[in-house]
């Protein structure tokens, strides 16, 4: 069987964003997982997700990984997705170099997000991008 984690990175060099599926209870894992989260059954499958979620809340990291420093500032924020699961990620489209700033921008939240596959330090990277 191909590596889950080869397989989701297969995809979205292709452009196409998955997750699983359960087949038993109907759960959505994102990132895909070969067993459900919910009710831990094996009997998954691949799906393809809208990218549509509402950001719930972010923030920025003034020290982020070294491969990443040239990038700073970055915002990382928990996305809901429409299909149900929350992901930690990447956030484009919102102010986050001071404190003020993050500040002002979570209290206009919860706002829509679209998922994007971008290009970092040579890895697709999943970020969602504020409406």
């Amino acid at each position: 069987m191909e590596p889950i984690a080869k397989k989701w990175y297969d995809q979205l060099a292709q452009g196409v964003i998955m997750a699983t599926k359960c087949k038993d209870c109907g759960a959505y894992t994102f990132p895909p997982l070969t067993v459900c989260r919910e009710c831990s059954s094996r009997n998954v499958e691949w799906v393809k997700i809208s990218g549509k979620g509402k950001l719930v809340m972010f923030s920025s990291s003034i020290l982020p990984a070294k491969k990443f420093a040239h990038l700073a500032p970055i915002a990382y924020g928990l996305v809901k997705l429409e299909e149900g699961p929350c992901f930690f990620t990447k956030i484009e489209g919102v102010k986050c170099s001071t404190p003020e700033e993050i500040r002002k921008e979570n209290e206009l939240l919860p706002a829509e997000v679209k998922a994007e596959i971008q290009k970092a330090e040579g890895v697709n990277i999943v970020v969602f991008r504020k409406k």
